[in-house]
C-alpha cells in the first residue's frame, strides 16, 4: 500500500511538472496569435481544473467517514473552478466579451469559493491542537484588514465608481469576486493558524500554497481586467492553471488528513509557531510603507503615526523574542531537572533493590540468608503436602584455612562452595546461607534413595580441588537431612533436628551425611526434649527476671540494676541461666527468648514508674545471634516505644564475641547510641579483640569479669590487670563495673583505685521485681 501511494504521488509529480511546462511553452510561442493563444489557453484550463476536481471526488470516496465531508467540499469547489472556467471561455468564443468584470461565470466562481469557505470551516473544526478562537482569528483579521485597505485601493474603488451608473447590484456583484477573494484569504490565515500548533502535513500544505497562488493569480487578473490589460492566454492564467493543480495534488495526500479525524495532536515547531507571529506585523508595514510611498497628505501626525506603529511593533516583536527566550531557557531547566529527578528516582530504586536485597541475602555469597529461609521453608510447609527434605550443611576443617590462609582465603572459600552447590542441585531446590560455615538445602524430594543420590554428588563435588589465591586447598562437609513431616511439621524444630544429624555425622567415623534418628542419639534427643520445653516454658509463663542491685561506691545509693533470667521448670524447679542459655543459643530460640526479655524489662521499669518510684537503670544481656538478628533494632524501637521507657535508662550488655571488625554491627551498634541507649562490654577481658576496637566503639560502660575480681586480693597478676582496665577506662572516659563483689576487702580495693559501681553478692543476690522493689526502691 505505501509503494503504491509513492507511485502514485510520483505519477503526480512528473505530469504537473511536464503539464504546466508543456502549457508555458504553449503559451509562450503562440503569443503573438490571439485566438490560437485563447484556444490552447482556454484547453490547458480546463484540464487544469478539471482534473483536481477528479482526484478530489476519488479521495472522497476513498477517505475515512469523518475525514470525506471535507473531500466532498473540496470536490464541489474545484468543479464550480472548472464550470466557471468552461463558462468564461464560451462566453468569450461564441458570445463575445464587453466587460470582463460582468461575465456569467462570476457566479459559478462565487459558488465555488462558498465551498471553498465550507472546506476550510471543516478543516478548523477538525483541528487537533487545543487552539481558541482569539488565537485562530485575531491574527488573520490584522492581515484582511491590511489585505481589504489594498483591495479597495487597488481593485473595489475604481470598480465601484465606474459602474455608478448602472445601480448598486450591478456595483455589489462587481465586487463580489474580490470580496470573494477577501474571505478566501481570510479562512485560509484562520487554517493556517489553527493548524500551526502541530506538524503541517503534506496535504495541507498542498491546499494552502494552493489557494495562496490561486489569491495572487485572481488578484492580478482583476487588476489587468481593470487597466484592460488582460487578454486569454495571458500568463496569469498559467499560474492559476497551476494553482488549482496544486490544490488538487492534496488528494493524493489524503492519508495524512486521517490525525485529523482521530485527533492525533502534534507539537508545533518552531520555525511554524514563530511564522505565525510574523504575518500579521508585515501586513501593517505594507500598509505604513504605502502611506509613505503614496505621500499624499503626509505630514507631521502621519509621520508620528508611522513612527509610533513601528515603536509598537517592534516593542512586541522584542517582547516576543523575549518571552520566547525565556520560554526555552525554563524549558531546559525544566528538562534538566527533570533528568535529574529521573536520575535520583533511578537511584532510589536501586538503592531500595539492593536494601531489599541485603535484608534477604548473605552480602559474602549472595545466597539468600537464614530469614530468607525462615520464610521460604514455611511456603513450602503450607504448599508442599508431599512433604521435602533440609539439608544442614557444615564445612570440615574450616577454621583452619582461615587459621593459615588469613580470613579473605575463608571468604573466598565460602563463595565458591556457594557457587558448586547451586550449581550441582536438582531442579526446585534451593541453598541458604545459615552463617559462618553452615549451608541449609531445601529438597523437593522426599525418596530416601534420591535424597543419599543428590547428597553424594553435593559431597563429592565440594571434594573437588579449590583455588585459593593459586594454592589448591581440599574440604569436605558433613551433612544432616531431616524430612517433613515425619520428623517435624515445625520449620524451626525441623532444622534443628537436620542440625542435630549434623553433629551426629561429624562425629562418625564412617557417612558424611546422617538422616535424623531418636535412637542413636539420645544426648541430643534430651536436647530436642529440653528446647521444646523452653518452647512451651516461654508460652506458659515459666520465665521470669531477676534484678541484681547495681552499687555507686561515691553516693553509696543504688543506681540500676542487671537484669538475669531464671526459669521456673514445673518439675525440675528454678533453673539458671547456665542450663538453658547455651542450649537456647544452639538452637536460636534465643532470639524469640531475648524478645520476650526486653519487653519484659521495659514493661517493668513502666510499671516502677507509673508506681512513682525513683527510676533507675536496667541492664539487659544481649545474645549475639539477638544482636545481628535483622529484626533486633525494629523489636528494640518497639518495646521501648510501647511502654515509654525512657532509652537513656536502659543498656545493653553486650560481649566480646560480637564481630566488631563486621561493619553491620558498627552499625547497629552506632543506632543503638543514637537512641539514647547506653552499651555496655560484659566479661571484659576476657576476649583478645577488646583493645583494639575499644577507642571506636560506641561504648559507655566496661564491665570487669567476675574471675578477675574474686581473685585479684590472692593473685597478683589478676590485680594488676583490674587496675590497668580501671586506668584505661579513667582516660577513655568510659564508666567501670566491677562483677562479683564478695568481700569487703575487694569493695575497698575498688573504691581506693577510682571503680565507682559494683555489682555482687556483698551487695545483694538477684532477687525477683517484687523484693527488688520492696529493698531497692
Amino acid at each position: 500500500m505505501e509503494k503504491s501511494n509513492k507511485r502514485n504521488i510520483k505519477a503526480y509529480t512528473t505530469f504537473v511538472f511536464l503539464f504546466l511546462l508543456f502549457s508555458a511553452v504553449y503559451l509562450f510561442l503562440f503569443r503573438q496569435e490571439p485566438r490560437e493563444l485563447a484556444l490552447g489557453a482556454g484547453l490547458f484550463a480546463i484540464i487544469g481544473s478539471g482534473l483536481p476536481a477528479f482526484w478530489a471526488f476519488r479521495a472522497y470516496h476513498e477517505a475515512e467517514r469523518q475525514v470525506r465531508r471535507f473531500w466532498l467540499f473540496l470536490g464541489f469547489a474545484l468543479l464550480g473552478c472548472l464550470l466557471a472556467t468552461v463558462s468564461s471561455y464560451f462566453y468569450n468564443f461564441n458570445i463575445g466579451i464587453n466587460n470582463i468584470l460582468l461575465s456569467a461565470a462570476d457566479v459559478l466562481w462565487v459558488v465555488s469559493i462558498i465551498f471553498s469557505l465550507l472546506a476550510f470551516l471543516y478543516l478548523i473544526k477538525q483541528k487537533a491542537g487545543e487552539v481558541t478562537i482569539y488565537e485562530v482569528v485575531y491574527d488573520a483579521v490584522i492581515i484582511i484588514v491590511a489585505a481589504a485597505c489594498l483591495s479597495w485601493e487597488f481593485l473595489m474603488k475604481q470598480t465601484w465608481f465606474q459602474l455608478t451608473q448602472d445601480g448598486i447590484l450591478i456595483q455589489l456583484l462587481a465586487i463580489s469576486h474580490p470580496a470573494s477573494d477577501l474571505l478566501v484569504l481570510f479562512f485560509l490565515i484562520c487554517v493556517f493558524n489553527a493548524l500551526s500548533y502541530q506538524r503541517l502535513s503534506k496535504a495541507l500544505a498542498c491546499i494552502c500554497i494552493g489557494f495562496l497562488l490561486f489569491l495572487v493569480s485572481d488578484t492580478v487578473f482583476l487588476y489587468l481586467a481593470l487597466q484592460n490589460m488582460y487578454y486569454f492566454g495571458n500568463p496569469i492564467d498559467w499560474l492559476g492553471t497551476a494553482s488549482l493543480l496544486v490544490i488538487g495534488g492534496a488528494a493524493f495526500f489524503a492519508d495524512d488528513l486521517d490525525a485529523l479525524s482521530r485527533q492525533e495532536s502534534r507539537t508545533a515547531s518552531t520555525p511554524l509557531f514563530s511564522a505565525r507571529l510574523w504575518f500579521s506585523n508585515v501586513s501593517v508595514l505594507v500598509l505604513l510603507a504605502l502611506i509613505v510611498a503614496r505621500g499624499g497628505g503626509f505630514d507631521l501626525i502621519a509621520l508620528g503615526c508611522i513612527v509610533s506603529t513601528l515603536l509598537i511593533i517592534f516593542r512586541q516583536m522584542n517582547t516576543m523574542f523575549q518571552n520566547r527566550k525565556l520560554m526555552l531557557e525554563l524549558e531546559g531547566k525544566v528538562l534538566e531537572r527533570t533528568e535529574e529527578l529521573f536520575q535520583k528516582n533511578k537511584e532510589l530504586e536501586a538503592s531500595i533493590e539492593r536494601t531489599e536485597f541485603l535484608a534477604a541475602h548473605d552480602p559474602l555469597t549472595g545466597l539468600p540468608n537464614r530469614r530468607e529461609f525462615d520464610r521460604i521453608a514455611s511456603e513450602w510447609v503450607k504448599t508442599n503436602e508431599s512433604g521435602f527434605s533440609l539439608l544442614f550443611l557444615d564445612m570440615d576443617h574450616f577454621k583452619w584455612v582461615n587459621d593459615t590462609m588469613n580470613h579473605g582465603a575463608g571468604d573466598m572459600l565460602l563463595r565458591k562452595v556457594a557457587e558448586r552447590l547451586q550449581g550441582n542441585l536438582v531442579s526446585g531446590a534451593k541453598v541458604f546461607r545459615q552463617g559462618g560455615d553452615e549451608f541449609l538445602i531445601l529438597l523437593p524430594i522426599t525418596k530416601i534413595p534420591e535424597i543419599e543420590r543428590t547428597v553424594c554428588e553435593l559431597i563429592q563435588s565440594l571434594e573437588q580441588v579449590f583455588y585459593l589465591h593459586g594454592k589448591e586447598v581440599f574440604v569436605s562437609a558433613s551433612i544432616g537431612i531431616s524430612l517433613y513431616p515425619q520428623h517435624a511439621e515445625d520449620v524451626e524444630l525441623l532444622t534443628i533436628k537436620a542440625d542435630t544429624a549434623m553433629y551426629a555425622a561429624k562425629k562418625s567415623h564412617g557417612k558424611r551425611w546422617l538422616f535424623y534418628d531418636e535412637t542413636y542419639l539420645p544426648a541430643e534427643q534430651s536436647k530436642l526434649e529440653l528446647e521444646k520445653e523452653m518452647r512451651y516454658g516461654l508460652e506458659r509463663g515459666e520465665f521470669q527476671l531477676h534484678f541484681q542491685p547495681l552499687y555507686r561506691l561515691d553516693t553509696n545509693t543504688v543506681s540500676g540494676a542487671e537484669v538475669l533470667m531464671r526459669w521456673e521448670h514445673p518439675e525440675r524447679g528454678l533453673l539458671f541461666p547456665n542450663t538453658f542459655i547455651p542450649l537456647a543459643e544452639e538452637s536460636r530460640f534465643i532470639i524469640p527468648l531475648g524478645r520476650w526479655m526486653i519487653r519484659e524489662v521495659c514493661r517493668q521499669w513502666s510499671c516502677w514508674k507509673t508506681q512513682e518510684y525513683e527510676p533507675i537503670s536496667l541492664a539487659v544481656n544481649i545474645s549475639v545471634n539477638q544482636f545481628l538478628h535483622p529484626d533486633f533494632l525494629a523489636e528494640l524501637e518497639d518495646a521501648l516505644r510501647e511502654y515509654e521507657m525512657d532509652p537513656t535508662y536502659l543498656e545493653l550488655e553486650i560481649t566480646e564475641n560480637i564481630p566488631f571488625s563486621d561493619s553491620y554491627a558498627i552499625a547497629v551498634l552506632e543506632h543503638i547510641k543514637q537512641l539514647g541507649i547506653r552499651i555496655s562490654i560484659d566479661d571484659f577481658g576476657t576476649g583478645y579483640s577488646s583493645l583494639q576496637y575499644i577507642q571506636r566503639l560506641p561504648v559507655h560502660t566496661l564491665k570487669i569479669d567476675r574471675a578477675f575480681v574474686c581473685d585479684m586480693m590472692h593473685n597478683r597478676n589478676n590485680k594488676v590487670l583490674v587496675e590497668t582496665i580501671l586506668l584505661m577506662a579513667k582516660q577513655l572516659d568510659l564508666d567501670v563495673v566491677a562483677e562479683g563483689v564478695e568481700e569487703q576487702e575487694q569493695l575497698e580495693f575498688l573504691k581506693e583505685n577510682g571503680c565507682a559501681l559494683v555489682q555482687g553478692y556483698l551487695i545483694g543476690k538477684p532477687t525477683e521485681a517484687v523484693l527488688f522493689r520492696s529493698k531497692w526502691l
